[in-house]
């Protein structure tokens, strides 16, 4: 009887799981009747996926066992056509991009298919690419904005092969969206049968979908880095030039040679590799600086042409937030300044405390390694949502990489963890935390400017903006040149306001 009922339960659940992947190809059908203006065939696939999505749901519901094989794999299909006939429409009945970081991507792309260097030409001809391109550009704080590549180069390396066979309608988009069916792919084949059904509800999700279909070029990344993690504790243990040996960290290489990210999982694993091979009594050392190695050499044999091409460039580049910070921007911590809620914020500051948060993540890792070994991915993000750039997708795009992390390790032993006393552990990873939290109080109560606004005229019956008249009050002690953006309430930065007086410094 037990038997039985469990196995009911079982049913019930894998049938209200799959339920919600019918119930998110029917709603993605309903929000497509609004493209039948980009695409007068979405007159007819949206009342399509309307149908198909109410007669999955009723045969889900109807057959005895809604595990089957065919069941399962009819609605990963399903869910893969419904992706590549809404958004792939929309991708082919756009002109243009909807981020800069797209656009360059292109440019880059053929640059190097030209012969040139990439890190040594300005893109400020991407704004033909965008439409209003002002609305579009990452700005930095002293009142410019970014006009060059700014991420490895496999960003757009990979994109080559496309670019180079023809095809020259946003092959960016194209790519991105190819990408994150690949991913959706190694997860469903990855996930254990019975929560399967994540893989077609993560590739269905708006969050995901519409934003690595729109210039969300971060899903580039996302299945190397998927492949990084799926058994990553393997490497201590497998033999020597197995596949187990060398795949994560190569996939790794990868990643991390697409965007920046990817660079903050680097430390984890290498913490992790090496409280692996402590367990498996093998040569810590040895083993950690063979993953690192392996990482570093893929990162390099991507990145090494444009590297002896033009050092100084390439690293102006790959480093640029560091060397001409941006504009604080993002879902983060920062938002408390950009919603006016402080006086404003000193921005390395909230760096400074980033990286104490990591700190602090590293040592509990290291001291409660049995928990942290399935979870540190999840809680990552804390760590990109504390500085002055906290974009949604950095809190978003490790999640399904987490998943595949937390479900295709193997469990920690306890003895892993080392027997330090309780107190001692707590004492160790408190200082960082709250040194973090420290420094993010001082950031957020010593910002060098006070703005007061004094006046707005508007135009076009309140629609617009005309004119803004503020103060700016120096409460540092040195001159300071301000540089001021109006954010209107956007998700986006929408450009510089110039001061209509040649003001100098101000004291």
């Amino acid at each position: 009887m037990n038997e039985v009922m469990t196995t009911a339960q079982r049913r019930l659940i894998e049938r209200s799981a799959w339920t919600l992947v019918w119930l998110a190809i029917l709603t993605t059908g309903v929000d497509a009747w609004g493209q039948w203006s980009q695409w007068p065939g979405m007159g007819v696939v949206s009342p399509l996926l309307v149908l198909v999505a109410i007669t999955g749901a009723t045969v889900l519901w109807s057959v005895r066992e809604p595990s089957s094989p065919t069941l399962r794999n009819a609605s990963l299909i399903t869910s893969f056509a419904t992706v590549l006939l809404t958004q792939g429409a929309s991708i082919a009945s756009r002109h243009l991009y909807t981020t800069d970081s797209a656009a360059f991507n292109q440019i880059a792309t053929r640059l190097f298919l030209n012969g040139k260097d990439p890190y040594t030409a300005s893109f400020a001809n991407a704004a033909q690419l965008l439409p209003t391109a002002s609305n579009y550009w990452t700005y930095t704080v002293n009142g410019a904005h970014v006009t060059q590549i700014s991420y490895p180069a496999g960003s757009f390396l990979l994109q080559a092969p496309l670019m180079a066979l023809g095809l020259n309608h946003l092959p960016t988009d194209w790519l991105d969206l190819a990408a994150w069916m690949v991913t959706i792919g190694l997860l469903y084949r990855i996930l254990p049968s019975p929560i399967r059904w994540l893989a077609p509800l993560l590739l269905l999700a708006s969050a995901f979908v519409g934003d690595f279909a729109n210039g969300g070029t971060d899903a580039l990344f996302i299945p190397f880095l998927i492949v990084a993690v799926w058994q990553w504790d393997r490497f201590v243990w497998s033999k020597r030039y197995t596949l187990g040996s060398w795949l994560s960290p190569v996939a790794l290489g990868v990643a991390c040679s697409v965007k920046q990210s990817p660079w903050f999982c680097v430390p984890f694993l290498l913490l992790g590799i090496g409280l692996e091979a402590r367990a498996a009594h093998v040569n810590v050392p040895r083993t950690t600086l063979r993953y690192a190695l392996i990482t570093l050499a893929t990162f390099l044999v991507i990145n090494l042409p444009f590297i002896a091409w033009r050092p100084s460039a390439w690293l102006a580049g790959v480093l640029l937030p560091l060397h001409n910070p941006l504009v604080p921007d993002g879902q983060g911590l920062v938002t408390l300044a950009l919603h006016g809620l402080t006086g404003g914020v000193e921005l390395p500051l909230l760096s400074v405390a980033a990286a104490l948060a990591a700190v602090a993540m590293l040592a509990a890792m290291y001291f409660w390694y049995p928990i942290w070994k399935r979870t540190w991915l999840f809680f990552l993000p804390v760590v990109l949502f504390i500085p002055g750039r906290s974009l949604s997708n950095y809190l978003l795009d490790f999640f399904p990489v987490a998943i595949v992390a937390a479900i295709s390790v193997q469990r920690a032993e306890p003895v892993v963890a080392p027997h330090w006393p309780m107190w001692t552990r707590r004492a160790i990873v408190s200082v960082p935390v709250i040194g973090a939290a420290a420094v993010a109080i001082v950031a957020f109560t010593s910002a060098p400017l006070t703005v007061t606004v004094d006046s707005v005229q508007a135009a076009s019956n309140g629609q617009a903006m005309q004119s803004v008249t503020i103060t700016v009050h120096n409460n540092s002690s040195r001159p300071v040149s301000p540089n001021c953006m109006i954010a209107f309430g956007g998700d986006h930065p929408s450009g510089f306001w110039r001061r209509s007086l040649n003001q100098g410094s101000l004291p």
